[in-house]
């Protein structure tokens, strides 16, 4: 029965996704790492976009059907971008962007967002070393002086060759701690998933 529901909904987006939008569609088995997005991270971000005087900008990459609500949890400006052209239909209308988040500004203009949001990039998809130097150096370049990353990847051995802490532009950045609420580090690991807070070194 799960399945065919999951399978009607699927359709449903197919066939309109603002529908599915405005009828409030879910796709519900999430991750434990999912969760503590939806949950932890988000409400960490939307207590720092209450702080701010203007509205703030967020920019998300790579979209699916279990991100495609992100905009109405998150109290901002919402952006979203995915390499995948099946995928715009789960983006944020008028608001989604089809294109490599290895080449960021040929899309976006410098120090433009207050958050960006980078989870299941690298390790399922950008998977290489140069594929990780490219996604750092571009989200530092769109981030405001004050902005926050939120990376969310998978460097063991089974998914790529390399350590993502390792990388040279993993220095364009320094670790944050949000000391928010249950939020009292930078890292985050969930098995062989990790998030950590950066924030821009300018």
């Amino acid at each position: 029965m799960s399945r065919l529901i999951t399978k009607l909904k699927l359709l449903l987006f197919k066939l309109s996704p603002h529908l599915a939008l405005a009828l409030g569609v879910e796709f519900p088995l999430k991750s434990e790492n999912r969760l503590f997005l939806e949950h932890q991270i988000f409400d960490l971000l939307n207590a720092r976009f209450k702080q701010q005087g203007a509205r703030a900008s967020c920019l998300f990459l790579g979209t699916d059907k279990r991100s495609w609500h992100y905009p109405q949890r998150l109290d901002a400006d919402f952006f979203t971008m995915d390499i995948e052209p099946k995928k715009a239909i789960y983006g944020h209308r008028g608001h989604h962007t089809i294109g490599s988040a290895s080449t960021l500004l040929q899309y976006y203009s410098p120090r433009s967002f207050d958050v960006i949001i980078a989870n299941g990039l690298i390790g399922f998809g950008m998977n290489q070393q140069q594929d990780c130097e490219a996604l750092l150096a571009g989200t530092h370049a769109l981030l405001k002086e004050n902005g926050l990353l939120v990376l969310g990847y998978n460097d063991g051995t089974e998914f790529v060759n390399f350590k993502v802490r390792d990388s040279k532009h993993y220095k364009l950045f320094q670790e944050f701690v949000p000391n928010h609420q249950t939020l009292d580090r930078s890292q985050y690991e969930f098995g062989d998933h990790t998030f950590v807070f950066l924030t821009p070194i300018h």
